[in-house]
């Protein structure tokens, strides 16, 4: 019990961080991170919501995922960093991460807090199309900010090319890990923390 215990206080600090997170992309008006930081929160609190219980929500490393990119995102621009050679990269790696960490954790949440029940194939094929078209929709909000507000958010075609190549093999990725994280995750955890297991097709 004190091992689910410590677990769950991961999972909320997890969580508040996210949340602070958030708050400063809204602070810095940053279009990407509000929306990703909200749709993490939401799908970050939805077990607890789901069973009213503070107790019941995704496993901490999950919720550690998420937070990777926010933290990757925050850090260097609260330190002052931005001026550093890395600070691009960093924030491009960041963004890509944030679309197929947080696809990967919407699946599990569509999975078990939804009708929707996915075999293994599907739930991979599922991922990778999930994080294509999150990348897709910001992409396309990046030209037309681009083409209304001069901006200069997208450098080139093949910086948008590589964007969207890193989102479809890190969504593949992701969408594998999920399969055998939730196939060999042990029934007791499983059952603690509310989530359905993805079985094989039928």
């Amino acid at each position: 019990m004190h091992r689910y215990s410590v677990q769950i206080a991961l999972s909320w600090t997890a969580v508040i961080a996210i949340f602070l997170a958030t708050e400063y992309a809204i602070f810095m008006v940053n279009l990407f991170w509000i929306i990703m930081g909200f749709w993490a929160l939401c799908i970050a609190v939805l077990p607890a919501i789901m069973s009213q219980s503070v107790a019941r929500i995704l496993p901490f490393e999950l919720l550690c995922l998420i937070a990777l990119p926010f933290f990757l995102y925050f850090l260097p621009s609260a330190l002052g960093l931005k001026n550093h050679f890395y600070y691009e990269n960093l924030l491009r790696a960041s963004q890509v991460m944030a679309t197929f960490f947080i696809g990967f954790v919407t699946v599990i949440d569509l999975h078990t807090y939804t009708s929707l029940r996915m075999n293994r194939v599907f739930a991979v094929a599922f991922t990778v199309m999930l994080t294509m078209t999150l990348s897709s929709f910001f992409a396309i909000g990046d030209f037309i900010s681009d083409a209304v507000f001069g901006t200069h958010t997208l450098v080139s075609n093949d910086y948008l090319m590589t964007n969207l190549l890193y989102s479809f093999f890190g969504g593949l990725i992701m969408g594998v890990i999920l399969a055998v994280y939730l196939g060999r995750m042990p029934a007791e955890r499983l059952r603690r923390f509310g989530i359905s297991r993805i079985g094989d097709a039928k």
